[in-house]
């Protein structure tokens, strides 16, 4: 069965060739800045994410109390 990898798609390089499979593959990583920084990116926004669920559910969990 052949899998499909949407970054494998054909693509259009910096050199202006239709490239398709592992070289398709190699323009997006390259154009997003190497695999660090796509590894970086998805670290930080995942971490991001998480964080601002807790904030929201501790935000939940307050309540109001008077001294009076």
């Amino acid at each position: 069965m052949k899998k499909t990898d949407s970054w494998c798609t054909p693509v259009l390089s910096r050199h202006g060739n239709v490239v398709s499979g592992g070289a398709a593959r190699a323009v997006r990583i390259a154009d997003l800045g190497g695999m660090d920084e796509i590894v970086e990116r998805v670290a930080r926004d995942t971490l991001a994410a998480a964080d601002a669920v807790a904030v929201k559910r501790r935000r939940a969990n307050l309540r109001l109390v008077s001294n009076g």
